[in-house]
């Protein structure tokens, strides 16, 4: 296959993909609301101290639910991205508070600007309803995915530089997640996995081996089905096990992107059907 045919067939899957709204749909009302959960307390009024802050919050609150309803949807949550980077790089200018800038919030506010590069306001949106009330013409359930296609190779490339960074002899020996488990458990009821350092290291291992699958398998349709089970099943882990806040969560929503547009259109109509 020459470049030529490949570039043509990349363009083809990627900035010319197109096809029904209603994932994209679903995934700005998850990302919304993921978005004023990890959020909402921290930028509310009543937790403003100054002006400012004060300011930030209310532009925070107003993009979320803008885009929550589905108020001109892709701006709205593309301004939500942008917010939520404001918050990360705050943090990394010592301003705002302790985990705005970790990894999780960039994948977040990544997530929800490569959401602006699809038609996400043409389903489930206030946008629509209106147009539908006010007897205009109704845009189709049908339009530009190349956002779904950035967050599954977001996705993808997560899985593998996590998996490279755990790919050293402290997490495959189980001493990281040992300390890991000492933070999380020590007097606790499941200190008792910490007597088991052969545990620790099979649990290790079984990470590593399963995100460098999940970084290729995603992407491939041969193997997306049982990557979308192993890897829901990994993230509920990670969630009743570990401290993770909203990343396992925003990681489960974020496999909407991986699923067949045309598949969860027909399932949402199915579901609506009277």
């Amino acid at each position: 296959m020459n470049a030529g045919v490949m570039l043509r067939d990349f363009v083809a899957w990627g900035p010319d993909a197109t096809g029904p709204t209603r994932a994209v749909a679903l995934l700005r009302i998850g990302l919304a609301t993921m978005a004023i959960v990890r959020f909402g307390a921290e930028v509310a009024p009543f937790a403003a101290e100054t002006f400012s802050e004060l300011l930030l919050g209310l532009v925070f609150f107003i993009f979320a639910i803008a885009a929550l309803l589905g108020v001109r949807a892709r701006l709205s949550i593309g301004l939500l991205g942008l917010t939520i980077f404001l918050l990360y790089g705050m943090r990394q200018a010592g301003l705002g508070t302790a985990g705005w800038n970790h990894h999780h919030v960039y994948l977040l506010g990544i997530s929800c600007i490569f959401l602006m590069f699809t038609d996400c306001g043409r389903s489930y949106s206030f946008d629509r309803w209106t147009a539908i009330q006010s007897g205009n013409r109704v845009l189709p359930e049908h339009g530009i995915l190349w956002g779904q296609r950035l967050i599954a190779l977001q996705m993808s490339a997560l899985y593998f530089w996590t998996a490279v960074d755990k790919s050293d002899q402290a997490f495959i020996s189980g001493q990281r997640l040992e300390q890991i488990f000492v933070w999380s458990y020590s007097g606790r009821t499941l200190e008792i996995l910490l007597a088991s350092p052969m545990l620790l290291a099979l649990m290790s291992c079984a990470v590593l081996v399963v995100e460098y699958f999940l970084a290729y398998a995603i992407l491939t349709r041969r193997h997306r089905a049982t990557a979308i089970f192993i890897g829901l099943s990994m993230h509920s882990t990670f969630y009743l096990l570990l401290p993770v806040s909203t990343y396992s969560a925003t990681m489960m929503l974020l496999y909407v992107a991986l699923l067949d547009p045309q598949s969860v259109q027909k399932f949402t109509k199915r579901m609506q059907e009277p």
